[in-house]
């Protein structure tokens, strides 16, 4: 996990972003304009991580912050067009991330990985939905 993690980092870094602030230029481009809220909850991060990490994306010119048409207090997350331009290479470098590491293995390898990822992913998410039912 590490390894992969330091890889994803390099990767990220020769395109001037920091995790996770891939993901919010991904998830913006895939559904536009985005209350900063669902930004909040998509990513599962405590409001104000995601608030510092969108003022830096904000100061670096890849995304706009505006009030909320709709409610004075909220704001709404948008590209701008260097954060849209960015979009294309940040999908080559996860394709890159992903051929390198897991292009060596096998395809009875990958299904593998695939299946065992899947129940850890669906054991956490079990979990996480226990408890906030209990909160």
């Amino acid at each position: 996990m590490r390894a992969h993690a330091a890889l994803a980092t390099s990767l990220l870094s020769e395109l001037g972003l920091v995790a996770p602030q891939e993901v919010v230029l991904l998830y913006l481009q895939d559904h536009g304009r985005t209350p900063q809220a669902e930004l909040v909850r998509f990513l599962g991060r405590d409001r104000s991580t995601v608030t510092a990490t969108l003022q830096a994306m904000e100061r670096g010119r890849l995304i706009v912050r505006t009030p909320s048409e709709t409610d004075q207090r909220a704001m709404e997350v948008g590209l701008t067009d260097a954060g849209q331009a960015l979009c294309p290479r940040i999908r080559a470098a996860w394709a890159e991330l992903e051929r390198l590491a897991f292009g060596r293995l096998s395809p009875a390898q990958r299904e593998q990985l695939t299946a065992g990822l899947t129940a850890v992913r669906d054991a956490a998410r079990a979990h996480n939905e226990e408890q906030d039912t209990r909160q």
